[in-house]
């Protein structure tokens, strides 16, 4: 296939000319790490061979366009966020409330109000599609749901898009954790979305901080990469859009190989099933396991597994999370069989479902991080408003948003994460 970002930077470092011209590197330790040179294009224009190799992507997986990210899925959150206001002229946003720190942290900057929507269950992107259509009114400029979240629950966004359409507003979806959909026909863009932000380096062979801001309408390319100037650094990573460009390679070439790790996951999940292990349902992408059923936490857990050099993707009080990748080797499905079925045998412990804790909302996210404000023990917020965005990466989803008054429950959940101080308003 080509790759037109990946052969320039081939071709430049083949030829070793002097290079007065940044990163100070000179190409030494990293020698396709390059700056916008002629002919190497600037991001935010794209229409050199960036704007080829996003062309490429936009027709791998049937997007009306593609705007490459350096700043990772955050990124392009708060680009599809900024265009949402450009687009329609309203301030509000209806949104799931376990969405990513991202989502809040946009509103703040762009001044957004958000409805927050809630599931039946806590962290979950299972919003009810109901619950979505109640909450649009006239200031609506957009809903936002994550779909996969980190326990591997997704979202109808088929149901939601539908109704987001009738509405006339528009399917804003973090799909972070689901690159790897264009292998399962089940992309967001495919399902309705209008906009939609993939962390390519989740789930797909590419570097840290890599990603992918779906279109459906191709005319707003022009108006995305402006509002991605915005937020984005002006010297994206070269290394990091190589990384991008020859993932499209992967993507047309690799179908053999990235729907064979999918039946790995799958005959892993049945395998560890037949051994007593306690999988949950999830994406396939991911094996989450219930800690608590084998008389572990979750944290004790990864420890188990650490012991054995298997490092997790998260960990809490209750489950385990481990992510694959379309190209992972093989040989690990195995290896994880033999270490999970060689722990300890524990009595279980009885699960403790976390409750939904629904905050009620007495300032603007913006007035609340933007006011006076001090910081204090999380013991003693009982009743302030909360100014700050404070969170655990991962799943990097704040228990409780600026703007919204601390309450005992909230207080119990932030120091079971381990938060100490929270900034208020004063």
């Amino acid at each position: 296939m080509n790759t037109p970002i990946h052969d320039f930077l081939i071709k430049y470092s083949e030829n070793s000319p002097l290079r007065c011209h940044m990163p100070g590197d000179k190409g030494q330790k990293e020698p396709l790490d390059i700056t916008e040179i002629k002919g190497a294009d600037s991001l935010y224009e794209a229409k050199g061979i960036i704007g080829e190799s996003e062309e490429n992507a936009a027709r791998l997986y049937g997007s009306g366009a593609v705007c490459y990210s350096c700043g990772g899925s955050t990124l392009s959150i708060s680009t599809m966020l900024c265009m949402a206001r450009l687009l329609t002229r309203k301030d509000t946003i209806v949104a799931g409330r376990y969405s990513h720190r991202s989502l809040i942290d946009s509103c703040i900057m762009l001044g957004l109000k958000v409805k927050w929507v809630y599931p039946e269950k806590y962290l979950s992107a299972d919003i009810p599609p109901s619950e979505i259509e109640r909450a649009i009114d006239e200031n609506t400029a957009a809903v936002f749901i994550n779909s996969i979240d980190y326990y591997g629950g997704t979202a109808d966004i088929r149901s939601i898009g539908e109704i987001c359409r009738k509405k006339g507003v528009l399917l804003l979806v973090d799909n972070a954790h689901g690159a790897y959909r264009i292998f399962t026909e089940t992309h967001p863009i495919a399902l309705g979305a209008d906009m939609c932000a993939d962390s390519a380096h989740k789930t797909m062979p590419a570097i840290t901080g890599t990603a992918l801001l779906h279109l459906k309408n191709k005319e707003h390319k022009p108006l995305a990469k402006e509002a991605m100037a915005l937020f984005g650094s002006s010297s994206p990573s070269y290394l990091m859009l190589d990384s991008l460009d020859l993932c499209n390679r992967f993507i047309e070439e690799e179908k053999e190989t990235a729907e064979e790790r999918l039946r790995a996951v799958s005959s892993l999940k049945e395998r560890l099933s037949l051994k007593g292990i306690r999988v949950e349902n999830s994406d396939e992408m991911r094996i989450t396991i219930d800690a608590n059923r084998h008389g572990y936490s979750g944290y004790d857990f990864a420890e188990e597994l650490r012991r054995s050099g298997i490092e997790c993707e998260m960990s809490d009080d209750r489950y385990v999370v481990l992510l694959f990748s379309v190209a992972q080797p093989m040989e690990d499905f195995d290896r994880i069989v033999e270490a999970l079925t060689g722990m300890r045998k524990k009595f279980a412990i009885v699960p403790k479902e976390r409750e939904i804790i629904k905050p009620r909302s007495v300032i603007a996210p913006r007035k609340a991080f933007f006011s006076i404000t001090e910081t204090v023990n999380t013991g003693a917020a009982l009743g302030k408003v909360c100014a700050g965005v404070t969170c655990p990466c991962p799943p990097c989803v704040p228990v409780i948003m600026p703007g919204e008054v601390i309450t005992a429950e909230i207080i119990n959940v932030l120091k079971d994460y381990g938060v100490e101080e929270i900034r208020v308003v004063m």
